[in-house]
């Protein structure tokens, strides 16, 4: 069934549920929801949910609060089309699972390049995992993830390759429109080597495109399979669920077939990448220079906040332990948590105590700060927010990772940002000299130009090896390069 034969014609599905989703039809979305009606039947599921298993939700809105707001709590009802009981168990384990990803010192940051991403810079440049820039014709938000982009290699962690999966797919619920319409994966592994598939990383993705992230998560598309992915293709696929496999629909074959084939599944060829056989040539560093500078943009204009918490977080904790927490004596002033939201968090850390979801703090963490308030709704959360940031790096530089430098100053009025900041990796010299070299004798090969930059492919003599398998000695694909020396001279084109 799932070999690299031509993969069938929609509506191929038992499930006509899968069929929606695979083809973009209307019936995969709900129509005219009941939003009050299910934010008060939320209410009643998440006050059901034991404390153990909601404590990182409960931490966080003790030091965010203004985070839990009608809207943020939409989106896991949209993700689970508006069923309140799932909806409560994705919040919990989204909060729970950004708590274990993020640790405690990030995990409330909003999600930008200088908040929660702020050490994720690496993995990000990378650009394993990219939202293009328009949706497919379904309206549904399509990231593509390029397996051959991936390299822990050059020092960074699966954790953080998985945050920067976390922030694309938040950039794409940025659109509202995505809540209703989902979300589309587009995996191209066809310049991927053997070592570069991390089956635990797609396990964790497709774990939080399931159960976690507040997505409605539609299909994938697996694009150009190369020979080795006959090899993990059984493996792969024997590693999900039923459910899960009949969302996965392989594409093989010619250009013009593969193209074909995804114009039935909503995918025409001027919305894909030109790698896959479409005509978008994905300028990533440029789309990464351009948010960095949208989110510091919005950062300046945002006022304070001044919203509440929504009314489904008065029940975060059970009547019962809010009743004792705001009659709590004076010698657990300092701590009003005590034993509740914070202590559960550390006796989880301690003992790894499991529960029917996802434990948010399998991996040991630091204990968490302390919340020094008398209940959840007086907490000065925008002095306890500047504290976590201030304290997530002590001894070190608070503008290290590109965020505003504060002295003891403070107090005086604020000059403007200090220095620009460019997303992504320093700009390589190698790099230059190879577009210096392009420039200046248009005649020049791309793999001369590379040479001629300083770049250094010590197999690419061997006539034997495809050129798609040479590295340079980074441990770079040469394909790689060139693509990058394409981008970059297609880009000071566009400048001149």
């Amino acid at each position: 069934m799932w070999g690299f034969q031509q993969p069938p014609p929609p509506a191929a599905s038992d499930d006509p549920a899968v069929d929606a989703d695979l083809c973009g039809k209307a019936a995969a979305v709900v129509s005219d929801p009941d939003i009050p009606g299910s934010l008060s039947a939320l209410q009643s599921e998440l006050a059901k949910i034991p404390i153990a298993e909601k404590a990182a939700l409960a931490h966080a809105q003790g030091l965010k609060p203004e985070i839990f707001n009608d809207d943020h709590v939409l989106q896991f009802l949209w993700a689970e089309k508006f069923e309140a009981a799932p909806a409560a168990k994705r919040l919990v384990r989204y909060w729970s699972e950004r708590f274990k990803l993020f640790g405690p010192d990030k995990f409330v940051l909003p999600l930008t390049l200088k908040g929660a991403l702020k050490d994720d810079s690496l993995a990000l440049s990378r650009g394993y995992v990219q939202l293009l820039a328009d949706s497919d014709t379904a309206g549904r938000a399509v990231l593509y993830l390029d397996w051959s982009s991936h390299e822990p290699s050059i020092g960074y962690s699966q954790e953080s390759m998985q945050r920067v999966f976390w922030y694309m797919a938040h950039v794409a619920l940025e659109n509202p429109k995505i809540l209703e319409t989902g979300v589309v994966l587009v995996i191209y592994p066809q310049e991927a080597r053997l070592d570069q598939f991390d089956h635990s990383l797609w396990n964790t993705i497709a774990d939080s495109c399931r159960y976690s992230l507040p997505i409605s998560w539609r299909a994938t598309h697996i694009v150009h399979p190369n020979r080795f992915f006959s090899i993990i293709h059984p493996v792969f696929m024997a590693s999900l669920p039923q459910d899960v496999q009949d969302r996965v629909v392989v594409h093989s074959g010619t250009k013009m077939k593969v193209l074909a084939n995804l114009l039935r599944y909503c995918l025409p060829w001027d919305r894909i990448p030109s790698e896959i056989g479409g005509c978008l040539d994905i300028e990533f560093d440029q789309w990464l220079s351009e948010r960095m500078a949208k989110e510091d943009q919005e950062r300046l204009e945002k006022p304070s906040s001044t919203s509440s918490s929504s009314l489904v977080f008065s029940s975060v904790l059970n009547p019962v332990e809010s009743r004792n927490n705001s009659t709590s004596d004076s010698s657990n002033a300092g701590n009003p948590l005590e034993g509740r939201a914070l202590g559960l968090l550390s006796q989880l850390i301690q003992s790894g105590q499991s529960s029917s979801l996802p434990n948010p703090v399998a991996s040991a963490a630091p204990p968490l700060p302390p919340i020094q308030t008398n209940s959840f709704a007086g907490i000065d959360s925008n002095q306890l927010f500047l504290d976590l940031v201030h304290s997530s790096n002590p001894g070190q530089s608070n503008n290290a990772h590109g965020s505003d430098k504060r002295d003891d100053n403070s107090k005086q009025p604020a000059k403007g940002p200090k220095s620009i900041i460019k997303s992504g990796r320093k700009s390589d010299p190698r790099m230059d000299a190879a577009v210096e070299a392009k420039i200046n004798d248009p005649d020049l090969s791309l793999v001369d130009a590379l040479r001629q930059g300083g770049f250094v492919f010590p197999n690419i003599d061997d006539t034997n090896a495809p050129q798609y398998t040479v590295v340079d000695s980074d441990n770079v694909k040469i394909t790689q390069r060139k693509n990058q020396l394409l981008r970059r001279l297609r880009s000071m084109k566009k400048k001149s």
